[in-house]
């Protein structure tokens, strides 16, 4: 007679395959906050940007989308708030801004390693004769610009990586990593569409917006801060907005798609220099000194 066929449970020690019924259901929940957390937050800024623009627009000659479209800043600030303090119950310092010598340190960082790549940019311009030192005879649009958008860009970085490096990006570390990357850099991209008409300049610009979105996402999941990403954004802005005023890129083909526009991310060697700060922030996260502060939703 042959030796008894016991029936064993996975509590009688038979070694289970797969990932624990209660991680999948984890992750699923995880998946679905993420999805309510950012809908709630697109719909919000959309909602509230509308309102804005119908009640400016009586005093305003100008199509109800473009003001909605300069009325979004407006409501994604507001917005954000609500979606933090008010559903989330969060402080924005959980977000990637914790009060640090490391904080202060990348934010120092950001800012120089931003003026060392636009002076590359128009070094490389200069020397290669497609682009040339063209400083504005309007000397009172020139210094106010130079002085007055400092406050600005700052301004304005700080409010985009709370948004996309903070909020959304992290939210959606809830699928992946590079998910995250990819589709906050696409939404990074599409915001900052000057014209919804399609064209190969278009294309070039995207796909330079797409990158230094990328480059941003990068350098946060390198440092587990906002520090580094808000220091690089508000230079490359404020180089973006100020190089107009001082600088002319040549237009005539080929040389446009070498050297780009004054956007400065709309040309092959501004890509070529995105590519190396990714390489660079992606060398940067096997320095673990660098770390600091926490990160949500990481998977």
């Amino acid at each position: 007679m042959g030796p008894a066929i016991s029936n064993h449970t996975p509590s009688q020690g038979i070694p289970q395959h797969g990932p624990p019924i209660c991680g999948i259901q984890e992750r699923r929940e995880d998946r679905a906050h993420a999805i309510q957390a950012i809908a709630r937050f697109g719909v919000g800024t959309l909602v509230i940007s509308t309102a804005l623009a119908l009640v400016v627009s009586p005093w305003l000659h100008l199509p109800l989308w473009t003001i909605i479209r300069r009325c979004v800043s407006i409501g994604a600030a507001i917005s954000l708030w609500l979606s933090i303090k008010k559903f989330e119950r969060r402080s924005f310092r959980s977000y990637g801004l914790f009060a640090s010598r490391a904080g202060r340190r990348q934010l120092l960082f950001g800012l120089l390693l931003g003026a060392g790549a636009i002076g590359l940019l128009f070094a490389i311009g200069l020397l290669s004769g497609t682009c040339q030192i063209a400083i504005t005879p309007d000397r009172p649009k020139l210094w106010w610009t130079v002085l007055s958008f400092i406050p600005i860009a700052i301004l304005v970085s700080v409010l985009e990586e709370l948004v996309f490096r903070g909020f959304l990006l992290q939210h959606l570390m809830a699928f992946s990593k590079p998910m995250a990357v990819t589709v906050s850099s696409v939404l990074y991209a599409l915001v900052h569409m000057k014209t919804a008409a399609w064209s190969l300049g278009l294309w070039c610009e995207l796909i330079g917006l797409f990158l230094l979105g990328s480059v941003l996402a990068l350098s946060y999941l390198a440092t587990k801060q906002l520090y580094l990403a808000i220091g690089l954004h508000a230079s490359l802005a404020y180089g973006a907005r100020v190089n107009k005023l001082v600088v002319h890129f040549l237009s005539e083909p080929p040389i446009t798609w070498i050297m780009g526009t004054g956007r400065l991310v709309n040309g092959l060697v501004g890509w070529t220099l995105l590519v190396v700060l990714g390489v660079g922030m992606v060398l940067w996260r096997t320095r673990p000194s660098q770390r600091g502060g926490t990160q949500y939703g990481e998977t």
